[in-house]
């Protein structure tokens, strides 16, 4: 009873911490789309393209954020569906690598793809989905890397299993840090990730989609320096 009773209350404190970080989360972009109307309105702007643009971009925010949130609560349901076919993940990695190569130029990062030595066999999983946890490995990597820094992201071969890591030369993560990084609104560097507008909500739902496919995602320091995440 004791343990139940202790379960319930850390369950109630989430909850609330929970409540309390998607409202804060939904108060920004709300309070500036609505300082952009309001001078729109009033004539303070004129009503340009431009001028239009930080309305749409909060709302782009406010849309990812609302996908993010619905994406965790039905996984937490057991409602989160895939679409699997059989998917060449090594042509994903270079898919989704590509897209992230005029990023990583832009911010002198050298992106790197290290193919297994052995062939692997067509994986039966969601493209999109596994595209999104890469997605999300990718963006965090690059907020962390400094410039002439490097991206590695290695795939092997392990009997019935095949691993994907993505491992930076950025700082590491803070040991204190390490058990935390995958719960939701969790940030490591909260002013940072504020500013670049990260909801702290990528890493748990790369997690909740690697473990819908049965598998799993974990995060440690490598030992030639920065951190690495493991599909």
């Amino acid at each position: 009873f004791n343990f139940m009773a202790g379960s319930l209350q850390q369950a109630e404190e989430s909850r609330k911490a929970m409540t309390a970080d998607i409202a804060h989360e939904l108060r920004t972009p709300l309070a500036v789309q609505r300082a952009n109307l309001e001078a729109l309105q009033d004539g303070i702007y004129p009503l340009s393209a431009d001028n239009l643009q930080p309305v749409l971009e909060q709302n782009r925010m406010l849309t990812r954020l609302v996908d993010d949130l619905r994406t965790l609560a039905l996984a937490d349901a057991g409602q989160l569906t895939l679409e699997r076919a059989p998917t060449d993940l090594t042509g994903l990695l270079q898919g989704v690598i590509e897209r992230f190569q005029p990023q990583a130029n832009g911010q002198g990062v050298r992106l790197e793809l290290e193919k297994a030595k052995t062939h692997l066999p067509l994986l039966n999983l969601d493209a999109t989905r596994v595209e999104q946890i890469l997605t999300n490995l990718l963006s965090n990597a690059l907020r962390y890397t400094p410039q002439d820094g490097v991206i590695r992201v290695g795939v092997q071969g392990k009997g019935p299993e095949v691993d994907v890591t993505v491992h930076d030369s950025g700082p590491g993560i803070p040991e204190e840090s390490l058990p935390f990084v995958f719960e939701r609104f969790y940030r490591v560097d909260k002013a940072r990730a504020r500013a670049e507008g990260g909801s702290g909500l990528g890493l748990a739902i790369a997690r909740q989609l690697a473990r819908a496919h049965g598998g799993e995602l974990s995060a440690a320091n490598h030992p030639e320096g920065g951190a690495a995440f493991t599909l």
